[in-house]
C-alpha cells in the first residue's frame, strides 16, 4: 500500500484549473514522460546492489513507458535467469569467476555443440548428466519483494512529479 501526502497536489490542482487545457495537457505529458525515467533510474540504483548486477545488465532488459492519453506510466522490467556466461564469467583453476557475483567452485565453462556457451555444474560425481548455473532474475525479485520497489515509486512520486509538473508549466508559460 502507498500513501503519500495530497496537501501539495490539492494546491496544485487548484492552480491549473486557471490555467488553459493544452498547457495543462502539456505539462502534465512532458512531466509524466519526465518522472517515469526517473522511477526506472531510481529502480535501476536499487537493484542494482541488491541482485549484485551492473545497472547496464538490468537497464537492458527494463523499459519505460508514458500514456499521456490514458494518464499511465509503467516501468516494465521483462527477464528470465539471467545465465551466468552473460555476466563475463572466465574460467579458473578452482572454478568460474563471474565480476559481480563471485566465485563458484568446481564449475565450468564449455561450450555446446548447439553454440550456447554456458557455466555449468556437475550433477554428481559422474561425467553426466550437468545443470547450467543462472545469475538472479530481475523480473523475479520484483515480485519478490514487491515493499522496497514500492517504495521507490513512492520515493518518486512524493519527491519528483508536483516539482516537475511546476517547472513543465514554467516552461510552457509565456513570458
Amino acid at each position: 500500500m502507498i500513501y503519500a501526502d495530497a496537501t501539495e497536489y490539492i494546491a496544485l490542482s487548484r492552480a491549473f484549473r486557471r490555467l488553459p487545457g493544452d498547457i495543462k495537457a502539456k505539462a502534465f505529458a512532458r512531466a509524466g514522460r519526465r518522472v517515469t525515467q526517473q522511477a526506472r533510474t531510481q529502480y535501476l540504483r536499487r537493484a542494482s546492489p541488491r541482485l549484485k548486477l551492473t545497472q547496464k545488465v538490468i537497464k537492458d532488459l527494463t523499459t519505460a513507458r508514458f500514456n499521456a492519453g490514458g494518464n499511465t506510466s509503467e516501468v516494465i522490467v521483462k527477464s528470465g535467469w539471467i545465465p551466468l556466461a552473460k555476466l563475463s564469467a572466465t574460467q579458473t583453476s578452482r572454478g568460474v569467476y563471474v565480476r559481480p557475483r563471485g566465485s563458484y567452485r568446481h564449475a565450468f565453462l564449455a561450450t555446446m555443440a548447439s553454440g550456447h556457451r554456458g557455466v555449468f555444474m556437475r550433477k554428481g560425481a559422474a561425467r553426466l548428466p550437468i545443470r547450467e548455473l543462472f545469475g538472479p532474475n530481475p523480473a523475479h525479485d520484483i515480485t519478490n519483494n514487491d515493499r522496497v520497489y514500492l517504495e521507490v515509486l513512492a520515493e518518486v512520486i512524493e519527491e519528483k512529479l508536483a516539482p516537475r509538473v511546476l517547472h513543465e508549466t514554467e516552461q510552457l508559460l509565456p513570458d
